[in-house]
């Protein structure tokens, strides 16, 4: 199936940036302000410029409902107990649309990477188009990363190919999300966790992995074995994609950067 659109869930129903010096948990990361805009403001704002997207379900506490920006044309879920439940019931709100929309695919993307620009999903999109596969994955290189934002810590992979950081979004096919919404919770769990993540997918792939043998063909093999899906893992060098605010030096350097709001 050709894609052509996609649906956009936006995940903001938790989080909050995490700072060993104040224990007490903080405000939903989604709601924190940049410049004259909440974070998930920049997050709307690229999927909505963005041609390739359709629809675009706001997943969050009914508080996002009264303070977005501009919540013309977003539609609204209550958060689940975890990411993938609140994937779910994205979703769901999505098959309520007639038609779903105009389209099969749905797009997650959590609400805290303020650096997404319409060119980032553009393109991951249109690389997500050159591959037959029922869920995509983007994955970018670190020096891609570190060009772009220098200083910045991010979780790497080291592969035959190369270091590679996750993104924070993902495309899926609707037809196979209810069958592995299980099984990725714990890949979920784990997604920060590279050795423990390899061990899940056994210990073969682990053992290549630790030598710094792995290659990207073979973990896609493995995932998709397991999933009993096709999957791709997509190389983008839109670093914006993989950057988000978890950390009170992130949220400085957001608001660095991003001044001129929206």
């Amino acid at each position: 199936m050709s894609i052509d659109r996609v649906n956009a869930v936006i995940l903001a129903g938790g989080g909050s940036i995490h700072d060993r010096s104040t224990p007490d948990e903080g405000p939903n990361k989604a709601l924190v302000g940049i410049g004259s805009c909440q974070m998930v403001d920049y997050v709307v704002n690229a999927l909505r410029r963005s041609p390739g997207v359709a629809g675009i379900v706001l997943v969050g506490p009914e508080s996002l409902q009264e303070s977005l920006r501009e919540p013309q044309g977003i539609l609204f879920a209550a958060a689940g107990r975890s990411p993938l439940g609140s994937f779910a019931a994205g979703v769901a709100v999505l098959d309520g649309l007639p038609d779903r929309g105009g389209t099969e695919w749905v797009l997650a993307c959590t609400g805290d990477i303020p650096f997404l620009t319409p060119e980032a999903v553009a393109d991951f999109l249109d690389r997500c188009r050159r591959r037959e596969a029922d869920v995509y994955y983007p994955i970018i290189p670190r020096e891609a990363a570190e060009e772009k934002f220098p200083g910045v810590r991010r979780t790497y992979v080291r592969l035959q190919e190369g270091s590679f950081t996750g993104g924070n979004l993902f495309l899926a096919n609707r037809r196979i999300i209810d069958d592995c919404l299980p099984r990725a919770e714990e890949f979920i769990r784990l997604r920060k966790k590279p050795v423990a993540l390899a061990g899940l997918v056994g210990f073969g792939i682990l053992l290549k992995y630790l030598c710094g043998r792995l290659r990207l063909q073979e973990a896609e093999r493995r995932v998709c074995s397991l999933f009993g899906i096709r999957g791709a893992a997509v190389i983008t060098p839109y670093a914006e994609i993989g950057v988000d605010v978890d950390k009170p030096s992130d949220l400085e350097l957001a608001r660095k950067l991003l001044v001129q709001g929206l």
